[in-house]
């Protein structure tokens, strides 16, 4: 009786929680959206709609760096939302987007080809070109012709 009891408060403590975080997400309070679904990730760690909207919260904080140009924070903040929550495609997008920014032609494509997996769209137009990169990189050609090269014969 007494186990049911603690079970139905932490419940509703997660509940409290997840709705604060998602008040404090939709009025773009994201620090403050951040630390209440931290606790309420900690009451209910198995709750897929609380791993979901950590997801979104982190998603939102990532995308608030990468506009400032913090890649770094900015993947932290996106390998965040995965982890709760591993497939959240707008995360791996952006994650897909500073790898392709970065020339990681690889990472670009992985993660692109993940978000239009999880999302069922078609691969970001990053992905082609990414493709094509690396194409040109493993077959030798040069990424850049000056004027004055001339092609081999």
């Amino acid at each position: 009786m007494m186990a049911g009891l603690l079970a139905v408060l932490i419940s509703g403590c997660a509940a409290t929680h997840q709705d604060r975080a998602q008040q404090f997400y939709s009025q773009g309070r994201l620090d403050e959206a951040d630390y209440e679904i931290q606790k309420a990730l900690a009451a209910d760690p198995n709750n897929l709609s609380v791993e979901h909207l950590a997801a979104e919260i982190f998603t939102g904080q990532g995308f608030a760096h990468y506009k400032r140009g913090e890649m770094i924070a900015a993947g932290n903040y996106f390998h965040r939302a995965i982890d709760y929550y591993p497939t959240y495609a707008p995360a791996y997008d952006y994650l897909g987007l500073i790898a392709f920014s970065q020339h990681n032609w690889q990472d670009a494509i992985k993660y692109g080809d993940q978000s239009a997996g999880y999302s069922g769209q078609p691969a970001p137009g990053y992905v082609h070109h990414a493709t094509e990169e690396l194409r040109r990189i493993r077959s030798g050609q040069p990424l850049f012709r000056s004027r004055r090269q001339v092609p081999k014969p």
